[in-house]
C-alpha cells in the first residue's frame, strides 16, 4: 500500500512539474472525466468506453476552464514580449510601405 502511495505522489510530482495552467487542468479534467466516465460506463455495461469518452470530455473541458486561470509571470511576459514584437514589426512594415524612415520627416523629391 506505501509503495502505490509513493508511485502516486512521484506520478503526480512528475506530470505536474514543468505544466502551463493550461495543461495542468486539461490533465486534472483528463483524469477526472476518466474517472466518472469510467464509472458511469461500468453502470451501463462499458467501463472502458465509458472512461475514454470521459477523458476526452475532461481534457477539453479542463483546457476551456484552464485558459482562464492566473497566469505565472513567465507567461505575462512572454505575452506582453509577444504583443511588442507584433507591434514593432507592423510599425516597420508600414514605414517601408509608405516609404517613411522610423523618427524622420519624409522627404518629398517632387518639389524641386
Amino acid at each position: 500500500m506505501r509503495t502505490q502511495l509513493i508511485v502516486t505522489m512521484v506520478l503526480a510530482i512528475s506530470i505536474f512539474g514543468g505544466c502551463t495552467t493550461v495543461e495542468k487542468s486539461a490533465t486534472v479534467g483528463a483524469l477526472s472525466g476518466a474517472t466518472v466516465g469510467g464509472v458511469v460506463g461500468h453502470q451501463y455495461g462499458d467501463g472502458v468506453k465509458g472512461a475514454a469518452i470521459g477523458g476526452l470530455g475532461g481534457t477539453f473541458a479542463g483546457m476551456y476552464l484552464g485558459r482562464d486561470k492566473k497566469k505565472s509571470e513567465y507567461e505575462k511576459g512572454f505575452e506582453a514580449g509577444y504583443k511588442q514584437g507584433q507591434s514593432d514589426y507592423a510599425k516597420v512594415a508600414w514605414d517601408q510601405k509608405t516609404g517613411k524612415c522610423s523618427g524622420t520627416k519624409s522627404i518629398n523629391t517632387n518639389n524641386q
